[in-house]
């Protein structure tokens, strides 16, 4: 299930847009928290994939990707991934502070405004 255009292209994309309008500064606290993003979607998020979907990850993750979560699915999963990432991944595992936990939600604020205005749908 293979999805066009991937994670992460999506997310590449985003930041070197964002790397366009931000002050360095602010470009770099971006991309650290869209890294975070992408490590908890490629080390945690497969679990909550279907049968079918988790089938294709396992083959591309046993074959050596171990970025395998972003490099197959799209704009779909990552959507889905986002509320995860603050709720059990930020509060959760890392006890991340408020400050973190506060930017963070705005950078993938930022990013699902960035996905509307590409003409991405994260539906389902």
């Amino acid at each position: 299930m293979s999805e066009s255009p991937s994670i992460a292209q999506l997310l590449d994309r985003f930041l070197s847009d964002e790397e366009d309008r931000l002050s360095l500064q602010q470009y770099r606290a971006c991309k650290t928290v869209v890294d975070m993003l992408a490590n908890y979607l490629n080390r945690y998020a497969f679990a909550a994939l279907n049968p079918v979907d988790r089938k294709e990850w396992d083959a591309a993750y046993e074959s050596g990707d171990s970025d395998a979560y972003c490099n197959l699915f799209g704009v779909r999963k990552l959507v889905l991934g986002i509320k995860p990432f603050h709720e059990q991944h930020l509060r959760g595992r890392l006890h991340a502070p408020e400050m973190v936990q506060e930017h963070a939600l705005s950078v993938t604020s930022d990013l699902a405004d960035w996905i509307a205005s590409q003409g991405h749908s994260g539906r389902p």
